[in-house]
């Protein structure tokens, strides 16, 4: 290994490919990408127009519509389809609560004859029956006296016939004083005429004293019975008055207490919305992805795009590189150490055979970092298939067979004839980190989880080595030619073995393996044969970390909502429960109380003579009862008899009773516990199905963004178009012919010589133009980048002038992005043609 890293232009390069080695063990990091396509050096290669390449923007931007628009209504489909089996869960819960209602019924029922039976055990001793037998020979004792109970009940009945002889007596003399009272005051209305008549006649001056003393006697009784007549008017409307605030304190409490109860029955609702949702939450969290994601600030972001759409011929391309690794160093401070699983540290991994059974979780992982990182960008998502898994375990086992060192470079022909194998033409991409240094005996000693921290660890490396940037282009999908296409994954682990005393510098124990992780991508353009390569994607059913904080948002609002709801039943109950209510509604009471005892007396002299022969008559019915019971029949008294003797048979049979009352209630119980799990499952069923559609309901959403984002940016393509277009037309019958000379300033091309001669850079490198690779290290194809531009009056007229040079140009085809061009182009023609290779070493980050 030489300590000065050397660039390598390559005519003939095949593969895109990058790995970074981040060894444990091994004092030093090696990175390496290497692009090749196909081996033919006499090869033409060209670059698209931008009209061209415009047109396939757009063609696959109206395909990203139709693919959004396909997905925004199969989600919402499928978010009906499960709002209707919520609904229909929901019933069958309520359903099968209602059975459960009935059953839980029957149990209390059953459980009232266990405790009346019991009930009857205990009173089923010795003395208990003895009692009973000696109430039997009561019972016939007293029938025999009942006889001579009638005869005194009969002369009660005389005695209190009398009475009410005797009352209605009273009555009618009370009514013949009354009788009498009207007749002497018709007498005094009649000497009250005669005396007027006297007074009219001149008589006496005794004649009208008698008549004055009559006249005041006649209007002082009036004015009583009018005043009495008025106390009672007054009684009777207090009376209705204070019923009426009766009336309304009650109105007002009533209103209390149903304001308290709905809001009851909402903090109910919220509290069961507060439940569904940390369900769902909980359901959600066993499913999540891996905590450990690789986080990107929009810096970076930004800074990469500006990388991966720059030319090194551009002025400001050392300032893109400089902000870049800027960007770069302020990453490792936000994405700091793993964090470990202890369900995988717990799966011990200890052969190739282990390593081998979770290759297809190990896989799902490396998509999930890809994607997240991806989902950053914006850029199309990596798929994992049958096919993409075969493609990489095949090269990983390939690699571990030949002991193959990537400190030499990449095992292009391997790689290349293993794709070939399945069915593609190449391989598109290669990212290598060489991870684990670890003795490897019988027992390996790892787990599941340092494969998973040396994939997240690899992913930080290629992110933010610091040194080369197309392992950073290739995870994140912005490579040009790879923008846009379907992307397949296949994950492969490389074991070698040195066979040196030192490896990169540091001694080596015997025995001591390293372990590379090999990330392989496959994209649409090179399945040649569909029948060898599986290409259809594996779904991930784990659910995003994003997914994961909108549950947890829609949780802490839902509690939010709970508390606020619990707050108004607290403030409700509160008002139903005021001193100021109470208050009211006690001295409403007590006012017609008060009301009503004035009216009862008021209205007391009139019932007063009425209540004798009430009294009277209601002594003669009781007496007349007596009677009645006296006179009962045989068969009335026999059942008397007989009632105790049951008494008698159930204290004398109560153990058997007992028993059955028991057992059955062991039935209801077992009735009511099966209702109450079905209900119970029918209810979780039904949450369930609720929490699926909401989650789905908020997928549809997402899909309809999508959609909207796709459709705005093909407007905005078939804008850009309508304008290119309107220039093209204006500048047809302006072309005129270009001068191609063999001047590279006018022409804008580059010869290359395939030679074996080694030249020497500006840089004072090594340059190579056979397909050789000169020392261990980077290998790379900087192609050509289209840049989105604004339309200026400038940049009218060089689209003039490009269109003039187009018509000249010669054309070719590019290897990897199948694009024309013309002599536009020609100088970052020559970027596309060649792969430049950087190969270095660097200290290593950390020593496990």
């Amino acid at each position: 290994m030489t300590k000065k890293s050397n660039i390598t232009l390559m005519s003939t390069a095949l593969i895109a490919t990058g790995a970074t080695a981040l060894t444990t063990g091994v004092n030093s990091v090696h990175t390496d990408t290497v692009k090749t396509t196909d081996t033919n050096p006499a090869q033409t290669q060209t670059v698209k127009s931008n009209d061209q390449k415009l047109d396939d923007d757009i063609a696959n931007a109206k395909t990203d519509v139709d693919n959004a628009q396909a997905k925004a209504d199969q989600t919402q489909a499928d978010a009906n389809q499960a709002k209707d089996t919520a609904d229909k869960s929901q019933t069958t819960a309520n359903g099968a609560q209602s059975t459960a209602n009935q059953a839980q019924s029957d149990l209390n029922h059953a459980q009232d004859n266990v405790q009346k039976a019991q009930a009857t055990a205990d009173q089923a001793t010795d003395t208990a029956i003895n009692d009973a037998k000696n109430a039997i020979n009561d019972q016939k004792t007293q029938n025999a006296q009942n006889e001579q109970g009638v005869e005194d009940a009969q002369s009660d009945v005389n005695h209190a016939q009398d009475n009410v002889d005797h009352a209605q007596a009273d009555v009618n003399n009370a009514q013949q004083d009354a009788n009498q009272a009207d007749n002497a005051a018709n007498a005094a209305q009649k000497d009250v005429d005669h005396a007027q008549d006297v007074t009219d006649g001149s008589a006496s001056q005794a004649a009208n004293d008698q008549l004055n003393d009559a006249q005041n006697d006649l209007s002082q009784a009036k004015d009583h019975a009018n005043k009495a007549q008025n106390t009672a008017n007054q009684a009777d409307q207090h009376a209705s008055d204070a019923q009426k605030d009766v009336d309304q304190a009650k109105n007002n409490v009533n209103d209390a207490t149903k304001a308290q109860s709905d809001a009851q029955a909402k903090a109910d609702a919220t509290q069961k919305a507060q439940d569904a949702s940390q369900k769902a939450l909980d359901d959600a969290s066993q499913h999540q992805q891996n905590q450990n994601q690789v986080h990107l600030s929009q810096g970076y972001i930004d800074a990469l795009n500006a990388y991966s759409q720059a030319s090194p011929n551009d002025a400001n391309y050392q300032q893109v590189v400089k902000t870049l690794i800027t960007a770069t160093n302020n990453e490792w401070a936000q994405n700091g150490g793993y964090v470990s699983n202890a369900n995988d540290q717990a799966i011990k991994i200890n052969s190739k055979a282990d390593l081998d059974k979770y290759m297809a979780e190990l896989n799902t992982y490396a998509q999930q970092l890809i994607n997240n990182v991806r989902s950053q960008f914006g850029t199309k998502q990596v798929q994992v298939s049958n096919g993409s898994k075969q493609v990489g375990q095949q090269i990983g086992d390939a690699l571990t067979a030949e002991n193959h060192d990537f400190q030499t470079g990449h095992d292009m022909a391997t790689s290349h004839s293993i794709a070939q194998a399945n069915g593609l033409s190449q391989l598109s991409d290669q990212d290598v980190t060489m991870a684990l240094t670890k003795m490897l005996g019988n027992s390996w000693n790892l787990s599941l989880d340092d494969f998973k921290k040396a994939l997240y660890e690899g992913m930080q490396s290629y992110l933010f080595n610091g040194i080369e940037w197309d392992h950073a282009t290739s995870v994140a999908g912005t490579r040009l030619g790879a923008k846009g296409k379907d992307v397949w994954m296949g994950l492969g682990w490389s074991f070698y073995t040195p066979s040196g005393d030192t490896y990169q510098g540091v001694p080596v124990q015997k025995g001591e393996v390293v372990i590379a992780s090999v990330l392989n991508f496959m994209y649409d353009y090179t399945i040649q044969d569909s029948s060898k390569f599986d290409a259809k994607a594996i779904p991930d059913d784990s659910i995003s970390l994003d997914i994961i904080q909108q549950l947890e948002n829609d949780l802490s609002a839902k509690k939010a909502t709970t508390n606020a709801a619990n707050q108004n039943v607290a403030k409700a109950k509160a008002k139903a429960h005021t001193a100021d209510a109470q208050k009211a509604l006690s001295a409403a009471q007590v006012a017609l109380t008060t009301a009503k005892s004035q009216q009862t007396k008021a209205h007391a002299a009139v019932d007063e003579a009425n209540a004798t022969v009430k009294a009277a008559t209601v002594a003669v019915a009781a007496a007349q009862k007596a009677v009645d019971e006296a006179n009962a029949s045989d068969a009335v008294k026999q059942q008397a008899l007989a009632d105790k003797e049951n008494h008698l048979n159930d204290l004398e049979n109560v153990d058997s009773q007992l028993a059955d009352a028991k057992q059955a209630v062991i039935d209801a119980q077992a009735a009511y516990d099966k209702a109450a799990a079905t209900a119970k499952a029918a209810q979780t069923k039904a949450d369930t199905d609720e929490a699926r559609y909401e989650v789905l309901q908020q997928s549809a959403d997402a899909a309809k963004k999508a959609l909207a984002d796709a459709q705005a940016k093909l407007a905005q393509l078939e804008y850009q178009k309508e304008i290119n277009d309107a220039i093209d037309g204006k500048n047809d019958n302006t072309n005129k012919p270009i001068d191609n000379s063999n001047d590279n300033k006018d022409s804008n091309t580059e010869s290359v010589n395939n030679s074996n001669d080694n030249q020497i850079d500006n840089n004072g490198t090594t340059v190579n133009l056979n397909n050789e690779v000169v020392n261990s290290g980077l290998i790379t194809n900087n192609l050509a980048h289209t840049r989105a531009t604004v339309i200026t009056p400038a940049m009218v007229a060089s689209k003039s002038l490009s269109n003039n040079k187009n018509s000249q140009a010669a054309k070719g085809t590019l290897p990897q992005t199948n694009e024309e061009g013309g002599q536009t182009a020609s100088i970052l023609g020559l970027m596309m043609i060649g792969i430049v290779g950087i190969f270095g070493t660097a200290k290593k980050r950390k020593q496990l």
